[in-house]
């Protein structure tokens, strides 16, 4: 994924600071069509899925989510947000394969968590998340930097 001139003009525009949100924002920036799904946040115009990511260090991953992931599921691409006080200042692109991956997770797991989530002790309101830092993020591949 390459951003275009057209793009960065809208992105350089907006503010993502605060709490969550901004979807559609970002996907209007980016000439996608936003669709609020478990696993995406958006659709390009050809019918790629893209999960959007948005934060000024870290980022919290639900690992119940991605023990519930297809192997369709695994190749949806992350875009993540990088910002400072609002204003978008990198853009990083992964999949949930190479993110699971860079997290040191093994299928086994992955089954291992969705097996402790079937347990009646266990509510689906109690989240297992993981801190996914900045380090692990720059590793990903950086589309876009603000000049």
């Amino acid at each position: 994924m390459k951003i275009s001139k057209i793009q960065e003009e809208k992105i350089l525009e907006l503010d993502i600071s605060g709490w969550g949100g901004y979807d559609e924002e970002l996907a209007a920036s980016l000439g996608m069509i936003r669709e609020s799904a478990r696993f995406h946040d958006a659709v390009s115009i050809n019918g790629k899925r893209f999960e959007f990511k948005k934060q000024a260090s870290q980022q919290w991953i639900d690992l119940y989510k991605l023990s519930q992931l297809s192997n369709a599921d695994k190749l949806i691409t992350i875009l993540f947000f990088i910002h400072k006080e609002g204003k978008i200042v990198e853009i990083y692109k992964t999949n949930y394969k190479k993110l699971i991956k860079s997290m040191g997770m093994k299928v086994w797991d992955l089954q291992a968590i969705n097996k402790l989530y079937q347990r009646e002790a266990m509510s689906k309101a109690i989240q297992m998340k993981a801190p996914l830092n900045f380090s692990k993020i720059s590793s990903f591949k950086l589309i876009w930097k603000r000049k």
